[in-house]
């Protein structure tokens, strides 16, 4: 394995061919933008954010696409150097730096992305990509949500009940955890370029070796994930896996101080016990469970917003739509619109 990835670091397969990549996303580029502005013409928005869908800016007859990121670059027209880029979208979205820098600045963290890393982001990432340097590549490779859903809802890693408490898609994203980081291995360096060439090459059967090739890089995703998760769960006591499947059960109904005796601790000592494995003291988890099962509701279910109030342990609707919207910049009831209409 080592000799092969010895041989893959040293083979570039777009070397020849960027030139050619970067004229045909410039030609197609007023395109992409006429798209856009339709979108957003005929869609009023009701967040801060601008959602992109992927049937503006993907092929009718794609389900796999690539395209070069332009805004802040020296390949797009003057004009469109400089747009307000704080978007989501309803596709899936690999990150492939080939060179440069990439800042995505995200609702709850800032990802500083290199060259070693693959940032890959679900329809729920609200981001800004800020690009570093004028002559950065940076290639976005998208996947239509209802595609990936078929084909990808295998590769959910582990049963650990720390890792299901933010989990509700493949590879561990849900909407409070709408990214990933991974390393950028030979390997994983060598399908990206695969990828890339075989879409701008655009032959025939071109969308089904895209397939095959997502197939293949989704399971090296998957090894990776599955790896780092297991190397977690030896750290991890039973007792604190078992107080976490406990609160996923009743976040709704219980409290520090129930949960610490139920447990034979202290409620001191339980939120520094949590919080010493897990990273989040008692209060976040029991918040973040509750704004993972609300988003659940909201769009897999007829629930009024009153009544997924009472089911998540909130008496009061209104401060329930108050810290919904903190958390997401946006209404439950326009969550629950824009995904319902984009499930």
């Amino acid at each position: 394995m080592d000799e092969i990835n010895q041989a893959l670091t040293s083979c570039d397969l777009l070397t020849g061919y960027l030139d050619p990549i970067i004229q045909k996303l410039i030609h197609n580029l007023p395109n992409i933008l006429s798209s856009m502005s339709t979108q957003h013409s005929e869609k009023k928005e009701t967040s801060s954010y601008v959602q992109l869908l992927g049937e503006y800016v993907m092929k009718p007859n794609e389900n796999i696409s690539v395209f070069l990121h332009w805004p802040d670059t020296k390949y797009a027209p003057i004009s469109q150097r400089k747009v307000q880029h704080f978007h989501y979208h309803d596709f899936y979205e690999i990150n492939y730096l080939y060179r440069g820098g990439v800042k995505n600045i995200l609702q709850d963290t800032t990802i500083q992305q290199g060259c070693n890393q693959i940032l890959l982001m679900n329809p729920y990432a609200y981001h800004d990509p800020k690009i570093s340097d004028p002559d950065t590549l940076l290639f976005n490779i998208l996947i239509r949500k209802e595609f990936s859903a078929e084909i990808l809802s295998g590769y959910s890693p582990g049963n650990s009940n720390l890792i299901n408490l933010f989990l509700d898609n493949s590879l561990g994203m849900g909407p409070l955890k709408p990214y990933l980081l991974f390393d950028n291995t030979p390997q994983i360096n060598f399908i990206l370029q695969q990828m890339i060439l075989e879409y701008y090459q655009g032959q025939q059967y071109s969308q089904q070796v895209l397939y095959a090739k997502l197939i293949e890089l989704w399971s090296l995703f998957a090894r990776q994930q599955t790896e780092k998760f297991a190397q977690n769960e030896h750290n991890i006591p039973e007792d604190v896996t078992k107080i976490l499947s406990y609160l996923c059960t009743h976040y709704a109904t219980t409290n520090l101080s129930e949960t610490a005796k139920q447990f034979g601790y202290s409620s001191n000592y339980l939120s520094q016990y949590l919080q010493r494995y897990t990273g989040y003291c008692y209060s976040d988890l029991i918040y973040n469970l509750k704004m993972q099962n609300a988003t659940s509701y909201l769009i897999h279910s007829n629930f009024s917003l009153e009544e997924i109030s009472e089911r998540l342990g909130y008496s009061d609707v209104n401060y329930f739509r108050k810290i919904f919207k903190k958390k997401f910049g946006i209404s439950p009831r326009a969550y629950r619109n824009q995904h319902k209409s984009n499930a």
